[in-house]
């Protein structure tokens, strides 16, 4: 039996390396497809993302104490921004295999009813709490 890796063409400069352990292809290439999942991401992308997830809330005080056409203009980016998030933090937790189907039906419905409130708890409890990646070595 070949090992699990094996060595293509024999000249010096063209020697590449092929993967032919399925099982270490198949965690390759999940790995790669969540790559952007907050377990695999360290402090600085969180707390970028938290600073991001409090953004709702502040241009909805700041919509409040406008007036007039920056009134209507903080309450348009405050909707656009909002939903962002929750398509960002949405497709994260349908992606996740840690909620179950009541629990993203409580989320999404809380996004939906109070999100200036809710994205930044999402983020807390989830994004700046996300357990670590496990790394399986063979």
């Amino acid at each position: 039996m070949p090992p699990a890796w094996a060595v293509h063409g024999q000249s010096s400069m063209t020697t590449s390396f092929t993967n032919t352990h399925p099982a270490r292809l198949e965690r390759a290439k999940t790995t790669l497809r969540n790559a952007h999942a907050p377990i695999h991401q360290s402090a600085v992308p969180r707390l970028l993302l938290g600073t991001i997830a409090l953004v709702p809330a502040i241009s909805l005080i700041m919509a409040l104490a406008a007036e007039g056409p920056e009134q209507a203009g903080l309450a348009y980016f405050n909707i656009l921004w909002t939903g962002l998030l929750i398509l960002v933090f949405g497709g994260w937790m349908m992606s996740s295999k840690r909620f179950n189907l009541s629990q993203r039906f409580a989320w999404v419905f809380s996004w939906i009813l109070a999100a200036p409130i809710t994205l930044p708890l999402y983020w807390y409890r989830h994004v700046w709490n996300a357990p670590e990646a496990q790394v399986v070595h063979d």
